[in-house]
């Protein structure tokens, strides 16, 4: 008995297959972003401020970042902060 392989014969199946799970790994720091951007929404920003320690811009600029993003949890990853 021959067994064969999902993808077998299919050109570029493994590689597509192995880029879909990249949509939906998101960076922890991304994903703590978000959970303080669900608290902000729900608690307001004092709340927020008191609750994480976060600044009032920080949390405007992560929620525009989140916003252009598409509502994509991984916009929110860390940038680099190197000056140019």
């Amino acid at each position: 008995m021959q067994v064969q392989h999902v993808g077998y014969r299919i050109r570029g199946f493994y590689r597509v297959a192995g880029l879909g799970h990249l949509g939906e790994m998101t960076p922890k720091d991304a994903q703590h972003r978000l959970k303080i951007l669900r608290f902000f929404e729900k608690h307001g920003l004092e709340a927020t401020v008191d609750a994480f320690g976060v600044s009032r811009r920080t949390l405007y600029r992560w929620k525009k970042t989140f916003k252009e993003g598409g509502g994509n949890p991984a916009a929110l990853t860390a940038q680099s902060s190197a000056p140019n």
